[in-house]
């Protein structure tokens, strides 16, 4: 079966990389939210990408922090009812509202950020029936190969080259030179063992021969989170297969071809 980003590039005409709203195309407060996702109903994006952790109580929301900061307090995801995180994040979705609401759209982006509960993704996976529009992408190497087992048709998707942007700004392009020189040696394991068939790499480790090098392998490489045009266009010159940004009409333009 085709994976959800494979048919997206697919799709007749469009003769660039998929575009992907990041957290649903928004940034601060606002991202990952009800009102976001319905905005983007509108845009002309091709997947939507949003991450998903479990509170204390067991529910699945989306949201991207293990600590939420609002209304002047700290709250920690893992530590906290979905009640109070209701209460201090207007918008806030359950995985399962997402899915019932804008989970049919189009293609959809779930990043897990921790790890544990991948059984409960799968079974929301099935229970909405939506596993073909999904892409699970994860850091975590062996929950990916636990979804895979649960749910064999469903894409996976590696996610690596987070140094290159949690580096404190100075370092960022030196991090991203020794990306560029080491993270086959880290990539190519974990593709093994997570069975991933997807690649979602930081924006300034792509370069051109890294995704030859991966494409002839049969693997699809996406990149994140480019806001900037230029930018944009160099990994859409690189030939990647989609891009995810926080500002995707800006950026729109700029891959219009390859």
């Amino acid at each position: 079966m085709a994976g959800p980003e494979r048919r997206a590039a697919d799709a007749p005409g469009i003769g660039r990389p998929i575009l992907i709203a990041h957290r649903g195309g928004a940034r601060g407060n606002e991202e990952n939210t009800a009102p976001v996702f319905a905005r983007t109903e509108q845009m002309p994006v091709d997947m939507v990408e949003f991450d998903v952790r479990r509170t204390v109580d067991g529910a699945l929301i989306l949201v991207h922090d293990a600590t939420v900061h609002a209304g002047g307090r700290r709250f920690h995801v893992a530590e906290t009812p979905v009640a109070d995180l209701r209460a201090a994040v207007p918008g806030l979705l359950t995985l399962d509202e997402f899915l019932e609401q804008f989970g049919k759209a189009r293609p959809f982006n779930l990043d897990m950020k921790a790890r544990g509960y991948e059984a409960e993704i799968a079974a929301a996976l099935r229970r909405h029936d939506v596993v073909a529009q999904a892409l699970v992408s994860s850091v975590h190497i062996w929950s990916l190969r636990r979804l895979g087992r649960m749910v064999p048709e469903l894409a996976l998707g590696l996610s690596r080259g987070h140094l290159a942007s949690s580096a404190p700004p100075p370092l960022q392009p030196l991090a991203a030179r020794w990306l560029r020189l080491t993270l086959l040696l880290m990539l190519l394991p974990g593709l093994w063992i997570s069975r991933a068939r997807s690649v979602m790499l930081q924006h300034r480790v792509v370069t051109p021969w890294l995704v030859r090098f991966l494409r002839r392998r049969g693997y699809r490489v996406f990149t994140w989170t480019v806001d900037d045009p230029g930018e944009a266009a160099r990994v859409a010159r690189a030939g990647v297969d989609g891009i995810a940004s926080n500002t995707p009409l800006d950026i729109r333009d700029a891959i219009a071809s390859r």
